[in-house]
């Protein structure tokens, strides 16, 4: 009847057993689930006390055993420390084994011989040693401290033992761990908050018995009252811990409001960028402010995009946050990296899945020796591909510099980011599309027109070509006769341009047959090889040693290619002779297109947007009608193609076309040699 004063604790801290289990179910974590297991050994001790377990027998072993695992559960779950192997094992629970085999085996022999005095030895040698192991290791607690605690509580251990102290030694044991307990939690959670105060106090306050019970000696009415108080610090600890989860999943709550609001108030300034700006001659601006929005109300400090290329794979067309050393070291990584190689690294170990589309890419293997962005410490950065519909990648969005670098990144903090770059890509596509919509719209009309006048002058200038030929014939010799002969030459090429002007209206009727771009290429270069020593431009051709045919016409292919290369030595005599000169022909195959690059240092478009407008051109009335370029986008169109001009800097300007590759190639291809002059 004298343990009748523990019931009402025993059902205070089974209601809230039951508390612990469903905080449990609702969030299944080891450290939840060693609570549970703790406060469970807790009631299965008191359980045993009022049911009068008290002498030798499994019963009190039970108690004993249980009063020495729950506060090594309570431990282990503020000390998730484990052995460097697998399986995973926690300290707790090898520190558990011998402790209870110590309490079983002190329960049931209380007068052991030497062969149980010996066990009863081991295992607190057994239990000093993984202790010391366990504070020897780095955790929240300080090494300085936890380790010599350890020592000395372990060496008052083992002299209890050699005493045969053997209950005071378990109670010793279950103060110390309850102590390091209650540091842990008052440690670990940092915070003034009523739950850590309950916990951290209760299990201080619980460890407190073991220094009584040296004081008081004798049982009396002052160790009952202590008895009766120590019950109560357990369910003021008990009550602590479930305060400490409601805390938690609170903060968790506010946090989580607060990633929505963050997100919500990014989604709303990107959504506020106009990228309506990527058609005009501003783009660059338009991405500048990109970076700038992105550095501000992103998690990331740093930000850079590179889109795809004229000269290089990719470049760099803004950034935000970064300095002008390591803008300058990315910059020229993109430069010297070729599409082969950004194709074998995207394949590599070095790039990893962060989350989401967002990627983790490792550097460090595109280094070359003294690298600048190692000597920056520009190791790492989280890129996210602008990938278009057709699976071609057009882009990186390059982050780096976490802010709050302390808390892990999510999926809320790059999915802005990832809507962001799937609408930048989306408006390029459009723009492109509509810009080529627009030009295949602008010359059919053309070329109906022409249709129309084609039909309307064919006549007429059959018969004064016809008029002058005879007119010329008859007056031969005639001081007339020479205006005659430049009336005929205009009319035929009068005839020439209405014929130029009707292909943009329907394909010409030629027979495509496979054909070797890089056999046109090397024809062309000698054809016009004095040309090139004459005005003195040096000539550059990179040309693979198996590049694929494609399905074409020659003569129109070879027209087209010729006509380019003279635009381009044309455009040397627009500027001064002082500076080399220098034309490249570039070809390679991407993706399923042949890709062919006409670059030259020359001084550029004047707008390259217009470039191939029928009658648009630079040069003088007599130099030019400005149908060339108009000519080659009509027989690239007729090829499947695409054809378009860029203006590079700091000067220069390149036409690059695109023409679709032969699905099977002939057997009797030939394989051409790399040319570089």
């Amino acid at each position: 009847m004298n343990e009748l004063y523990r019931v009402p604790a025993l059902t205070l801290l089974s209601m809230l057993l039951i508390v612990f289990a469903l905080l449990y179910l609702q969030t299944r974590t080891t450290r939840r689930l060693l609570w549970l297991v703790g406060w469970s050994m807790t009631v299965l001790r008191l359980a045993m006390e009022v049911a009068g377990a008290r002498s030798t027998g499994i019963g009190f072993a039970v108690s004993n055993a249980s009063m020495a695992l729950a506060p090594l559960m309570f431990l282990g779950s503020m000390s998730p420390l484990a052995f460097k192997r697998f399986p995973k094992i926690l300290y707790a629970y090898v520190f558990a084994v011998p402790l209870v085999l110590f309490a079983v085996l002190i329960s049931l022999y209380p007068q052991p011989h030497a062969f149980v005095i010996g066990l009863l030895m081991l295992c607190t040698v057994a239990v000093v040693y993984v202790a010391i192991v366990w504070n020897a290791r780095k955790n929240i607690l300080p090494v300085w401290f936890t380790l010599p605690f350890s020592i000395v509580m372990g060496c008052a251990g083992i002299w209890l033992t050699y005493k045969e102290e053997y209950f005071f030694v378990l109670y010793l044991a279950q103060s110390s761990i309850n102590l390091m307990t209650g540091l842990l939690f008052a440690a670990a959670l940092r915070r003034f908050s009523p739950g850590v105060i309950f916990a951290s106090a209760g299990f201080f306050l619980w460890s407190t018995p073991v220094v009584l019970d040296v004081i008081f000696t004798e049982p009396g009415p002052v160790m009952l009252n202590i008895s009766r108080g120590v019950n109560l610090i357990k369910v003021m600890a008990a009550v602590g811990m479930i305060l400490i989860v409601l805390e938690d999943e609170l903060a968790q709550n506010n946090a989580t409001k607060e990633r929505d609001h963050r997100a919500r108030v990014e989604l709303e300034r990107y959504s506020h960028i106009d990228l309506s700006l990527l058609s005009d001659v501003n783009a660059e601006a338009s991405y500048q402010h990109a970076c700038e929005v992105i550095t501000e109300v992103s998690r990331f400090r740093q930000a850079m995009l590179f889109l795809r290329g004229v000269e290089y794979p990719f470049r760099v067309v803004a950034h935000a946050g970064m300095s002008d050393a390591l803008v300058a070291g990315l910059d020229a990584l993109s430069r010297r990296l070729t599409q082969a190689q950004i194709e074998q690294f995207r394949k590599s170990e070095n790039v990893a899945v962060e989350m989401g589309h967002t990627l983790l890419v490792d550097l460090r293997p595109l280094f070359i020796q003294n690298d600048a962005l190692e000597s920056l410490g520009y190791f790492r950065s989280h890129v996210i591909r602008l990938k278009m519909q057709t699976g071609v990648v057009d882009g990186y969005l390059f982050l780096s510099g976490l802010k709050r670098p302390e808390e892990p990144l999510r999926a809320d903090d790059v999915l802005p980011l990832e809507l962001l770059a799937a609408r930048l890509t989306a408006m390029r596509e459009h723009n492109a599309l509509m810009q080529r919509v627009a030009r295949s719209e602008k010359l059919a009309g053309l070329g109906q027109l022409a249709a129309g006048v084609a039909h309307e002058l064919n006549n007429p200038l059959t018969v004064v070509l016809g008029y002058s030929q005879i007119l010329e014939e008859t007056l031969e010799g005639h001081p007339a006769h020479e205006n005659l002969s430049l009336i005929r030459r205009e009319a035929q090429r009068m005839r020439q341009i209405i014929e130029s002007m009707v292909r943009f209206w329907k394909a010409s009727p030629v027979e495509h047959i496979p054909v070797s771009v890089t056999e046109i290429l090397h024809d062309i270069c000698r054809l016009r090889r004095a040309d090139f020593n004459r005005r003195q431009v040096e000539l550059e051709l990179y040309l693979p040693e198996d590049l694929p045919y494609i399905n074409g016409n020659r003569n129109q292919l070879q027209q087209m290619f010729l006509q380019l290369v003279n635009n381009s030595l044309d455009a040397f005599d627009e500027r001064g002779s002082e500076q080399p000169k220098t034309l490249c022909l570039d070809a390679s195959q991407t993706e399923d297109v042949i890709r062919v690059l006409i670059s030259d240092n020359g001084p550029g478009f004047a707008d390259p947007n217009r470039a191939f407008d029928p009658f648009f051109t630079t040069k003088s009335p007599r130099a030019g009608t400005g149908m060339g370029l108009s000519v080659c986008y009509a027989i690239v169109r007729d090829h499947g193609g695409e054809i378009t001009a860029h203006n590079l800097q700091p000067h220069g300007a390149a036409l690059v076309v695109q023409l679709p590759l032969l699905r099977h190639r002939p057997q009797n291809e030939m394989r051409s040699e790399i040319v570089v002059r």
